[in-house]
């Protein structure tokens, strides 16, 4: 069989050929997908941003299309024509179309497959109104209801259905399909073992608090984070350390640290490379924080889990379904979180055992566990395909 996959995602194409992506779709994720079809097709946009130029996303069988006629909303709605017209064709050669939402190419290819008389799987990754609803532009904000409506009539009536979370994203788009699955595209492997855990992290008399989040997507919460801590007593406030690992410009975080008067507690703000580092970086934290704005099931928390970390975070996406009850507070509610950080200091034995309940927590995302799901999907799709 044949699966055409579509999403927004910008990808780089250099002069042998060679496509790249900004760091979500690497070249490993498509064996996701050729585990199970013949031929995959990737259709999304052609980006000249040479920061798009991170990491290999080209597979020998793998053919990209890459439209230019989506370059920004003003181009979607001028060369609106043609881009159907691409649609159009690469869908007729598909057996399945796997449109990835929220994603404006993923709600038009799906309306288009439908008319075709293709079968769809959806894969929901996040919330459309949040997303759309954290977009800089007035248009983007304005059409965040349009598009939310647009994916959840998608996901009703789509064949197949796989969320990346275990109850949020069902909740909030509910569909008619019966091959459904809840399957993460974190894959995690190696998770330290308990007695492993070195419990200064937790004991000692400084708690040192992480975050990773690229700097240029404000919607991860450093800042909310950042306030949370400016409230603590000062007793506390001066016992905390603030890491914050990502990539992109961090100036206006560094302005708004200096406005709260947090720079003692600033250990390290900046870059780190992926694998070892940031693996050791997560390694001697004593809590993670993710107070996101918007997410879907955010690959450095299960990371951070897996590594024994301690974990809160706000009600956005999935972190509520691997975040424990208590622990999660309200998206941009900078009071409660500071509560939730001021009980942890004070509650050291209570911030043990939430290193060992991520631990477990973290079993799911296992690869070989992951792998055992994604092939029982892949056999309710080609039994019901071969009907």
């Amino acid at each position: 069989m044949n699966l055409l996959f579509v999403h927004d995602h910008p990808f780089y194409l250099d002069q042998s050929g060679a496509v790249y992506s900004g760091g979500g779709l690497p070249s490993a994720i498509w064996n996701n997908y050729l585990q199970n079809f013949e031929k995959l097709y990737v259709f999304g946009r052609l980006s000249e941003n040479i920061k798009d130029k991170k990491v290999l996303s080209s597979h020998e069988n793998v053919e990209f299309i890459l439209t230019k006629n989506y370059s920004s909303i003003k181009a979607l709605v001028l060369n609106y024509g043609k881009l159907i017209a691409e649609l159009k064709d690469i869908i007729r050669r598909a057996d399945i179309v796997l449109v990835r939402l929220p994603s404006v190419l993923g709600i038009i290819a799906g309306e288009l497959a439908e008319k075709q008389q293709k079968a769809i799987w959806v894969e929901q990754v996040g919330n459309a109104k949040e997303a759309l609803s954290m977009h800089g532009s007035l248009l983007g904000k304005l059409s965040a209801l349009f598009f939310e409506q647009k994916n959840k009539k998608l996901v009703q009536r789509a064949d197949y259905v796989l969320y990346v979370t275990k109850s949020k994203l069902q909740n909030d788009y509910p569909t008619m399909s019966k091959i459904t699955v809840s399957l993460s595209d974190v894959i995690i492997k190696k998770i330290l073992r308990k007695d492993e855990l070195d419990d200064t992290r937790f004991f000692g008399n400084y708690m040192r608090i992480g975050l990773i989040g690229g700097f240029d997507a404000k919607y991860k919460g450093q800042d909310i984070l950042l306030r949370a801590i400016a409230k603590l007593k000062a007793e506390i406030r001066e016992n905390i350390i603030i890491d914050l690992v990502g990539k992109g410009d961090y100036g206006w975080i560094m302005s708004l640290i200096s406005e709260l008067k947090l720079e003692r507690n600033i250990g390290f703000v900046g870059a780190l490379e992926a694998g070892e580092a940031v693996n050791d970086f997560l390694s001697k934290l004593s809590l993670y924080v993710q107070p996101s704005m918007t997410e879907g099931m955010p690959r450095a928390t299960i990371e951070a889990m897996a590594l024994g970390c301690p974990v809160i975070g706000s009600n956005a996406g999935g972190i509520p379904d691997i975040v424990t009850g208590d622990f999660v507070h309200n998206k941009g509610d900078v009071l409660q979180l500071s509560r939730h950080i001021d009980y942890l200091f004070l509650n050291r034995s209570v911030l043990k055992s939430e290193a060992l309940l991520s631990l477990d927590k973290s079993l799911p995302y296992l690869k070989e566990n992951l792998e055992n799901t994604r092939k029982e999907f892949y056999s309710r799709i080609n039994e019901k395909e071969s009907q």
